[in-house]
């Protein structure tokens, strides 16, 4: 039985790896993909937002594994972005390109909470933050896996040979959890899986304290995050000189600063405390966003700082998950999807107020790093005031 456990697992988090890697594959290969389709990179980057917006329907649908059960959902969620995928690499459309990103983000939000509380509902709490810190390791792996393969397929043939291979990857994943994860629909059982109604589970959440408490650190946590996320490259360009090449080497950078972040999930938050680990990490994020922007008398101190961050970035959000999954025990799927909705808001609307206040400030980074860190305390002392600890349900 551990046996089987630990295969579900492994079936579970490749799914997530290969989408994953369908949403972070463009970002590298904007100007490319929007020349394939004869269109301005602009385009291409309205498309990625389009998807990231895809986040703020979570609540609606990230509830739908209820009605059908865990394993169903995954695979079913796997299969359709296997078919939309495979639509793309047949026609080769800018308005089906656009249809098929949608759709693929509007996956990622279904399949995300289904398996966040899949390991809620399997994996003692007092295991649960490796488990879950092994399941992040394939946002940022997906970024290393994907920044290759899919310049690979683009130089040598073309953006269908990346769809083809994404479909193939997405059908793997679905045959492998198809075949090893045990289903949680019980046979022989005749007790209907109650309607989960988007509106009433959304007043559960308001009405439940530490829910709500938890959204807001959350919220908070991505406001600051992308605030600064979306400037910090004019800033390092125009405090460096940076050629974009060297730019985009510094997705590389924040690829391994992810995967330590998440490492230290791993080996770290069962013993310290889920709720400590993410409480700190944030805490040393928002230093780091008021002493990042004067650092501009020195790349390698601005790098480092850079990197930290981000380290400690991911260290607070993969550690606050199965912290949360506890919040609202009889209710995880709400739980979860409404976290993610909270982050999707939080990246929307962080990078247009990013956009804002670098436009109004004239490019005021240490404005910037200011708004960031204080948005990082406010999610620093919501934590430690008004989140329960680690495994003490609050439902």
């Amino acid at each position: 039985m551990k046996n089987r456990l630990v295969w579900s697992i492994l079936a579970i988090v490749f799914g997530r790896l290969v989408i994953n890697i369908s949403r972070r594959f463009p970002y590298p290969f904007v100007s490319a993909i929007g020349a394939s389709f004869s269109v301005s990179a602009d385009s291409i980057q309205n498309v990625i937002a389009l998807t990231n917006g895809a986040g703020l329907l979570s609540p609606i649908l990230g509830t739908i594994f209820v009605h059908y059960g865990r394993k169903a959902v995954m695979v079913g969620v796997l299969v359709f972005m296997s078919g939309i995928s495979l639509l793309s690499a047949l026609f080769a459309n800018y308005g089906i390109f656009v249809v098929v990103m949608f759709a693929l983000g509007v996956g990622k939000i279904i399949y995300d909470p289904t398996i966040q509380a899949y390991f809620g509902d399997t994996i003692h709490f007092t295991r649960r933050a490796r488990v879950m810190g092994f399941a992040e390791l394939s946002w940022a792996l997906s970024l290393l896996i994907a920044a290759p393969v899919a310049g690979f397929l683009l130089d040598s043939s073309s953006l269908q040979a990346v769809f083809l291979f994404l479909s193939i990857m997405l059908g793997a994943g679905a045959l492998a959890i198809w075949l090893v994860v045990e289903s949680d629909r019980e046979p022989g059982h005749d007790h209907p899986i109650r309607v989960v109604n988007p509106l009433t589970a959304m007043r559960a959440v308001s009405a439940h304290g530490p829910a709500v408490a938890a959204l807001a650190y959350s919220l908070c946590l991505t406001l600051s995050h992308e605030i600064f996320f979306i400037n910090y490259g004019l800033w390092m360009e125009d405090s460096f000189d940076l050629l974009l090449t060297a730019l985009g080497a510094i997705t590389i950078v924040i690829a391994v600063a992810e995967v330590i972040g998440e490492f230290i999930v791993i080996t770290v938050a069962d013993r310290f405390g889920t709720k400590q680990t993410s409480m700190y990490g944030m805490l040393v994020a928002a230093i780091c966003f008021f002493i990042i922007p004067y650092l501009n008398f020195s790349l390698p101190l601005a790098m480092f700082g850079i990197f930290v961050m981000f380290i400690c970035i991911e260290t607070a959000i993969v550690s606050a998950l199965p912290l949360f999954t506890e919040i609202m025990p009889k209710s995880r799927a709400v739980m979860m999807s409404a976290n993610m909705g909270a982050h999707s808001l939080g990246r929307v609307a962080g990078a247009a107020l990013g956009a804002l206040i670098y436009k109004f400030s004239e490019g005021n980074f240490l404005l910037i790093g200011v708004v960031a860190g204080v948005l990082g305390l406010v999610a620093f002392v919501v934590m430690r005031r008004f989140v329960p600890s680690d495994g003490q349900s609050a439902a």
